[in-house]
């Protein structure tokens, strides 16, 4: 009962979250183009890309709780299974380099991520739903439900298309304005982008053998709810 209550809930906060940042949080731009951008702008943050998709797959796993299987042994699993296994092996690397890149800037100066006067304008709830309760909830999540990951391969394709999709789009975003997003790239040579973009696809990608390690120790620790009624049939026989 746990887990469908859990997803629902995930997948509640963080859709609200969004809906409430569209609606009533209107952020000052520093160029007119930036107007044009996708959900009022914010489609160029990597915050919100996050915050999207961990609400997408909350959803994905509330669905597979009612319709889909939680058992340790995915060989026939149904398909909307397939992709919540899949989906957390990118869910997990991006919450976590989200909540640590945010908060670890933040603690060095944090007007280099979120200054004072955008800082204004968020509550507190919605600033740490965006960058705190991500990584929370998706830990939770690892040590909560059973999935087979991707290959190795797979994973490392997933987790770099994504991260040069939004990289991509930053640069996009630059050429067409002439603004970075964050204000840290100012305060760098291109040769110092260079590295900290690297450096940045580096971490996420340690991430997700993090994620990858840890769900294989939680997964082969315990036994899923089908195969300890199993066994507790067989004992009793």
């Amino acid at each position: 009962m746990f887990r469908p209550v859990f997803h629902l809930c995930a997948a509640t906060i963080n859709a609200y979250t969004i809906l409430y940042d569209q609606l009533y949080i209107v952020l000052p731009l520093p160029a007119k183009e930036l107007e044009d951008l996708p959900l009022q702008s914010r489609s160029m943050f990597l915050t919100m890309w996050c915050l999207i998709m961990q609400t997408i797959f909350y959803c994905i796993a509330f669905m597979n709780d009612i319709f889909g299987s939680e058992a340790k042994s995915s060989k026939r699993a149904p398909i909307i299974r397939k992709i919540k296994d899949t989906l957390f092996s990118l869910a997990f690397p991006v919450a976590i380099y989200v909540s640590l890149a945010f908060w670890s800037i933040y603690a060095v100066d944090k007007q280099l991520i979120f200054p004072d006067h955008i800082e204004r304008l968020y509550p507190k709830w919605v600033n740490h739903v965006m960058h705190t309760t991500v990584a929370i909830f998706i830990i939770i999540e690892l040590l909560s439900s059973y999935r087979s990951y991707p290959s190795r391969a797979t994973g490392f394709f997933i987790i770099i298309a994504f991260n040069c999709s939004y990289i991509l789009w930053m640069f996009v975003i630059y050429m067409r304005t002439g603004v970075w997003v964050y204000p840290i790239f100012d305060h760098l040579n291109w040769f110092a982008r260079a590295i900290f973009i690297t450096a940045s696809v580096c971490v996420a990608l340690t991430f997700y053998i993090l994620g990858e390690k840890l769900n294989s120790m939680v997964c082969s620790s315990t036994s899923s709810p089908q195969e300890t009624y199993a066994n507790g049939k067989s004992k009793s026989r």
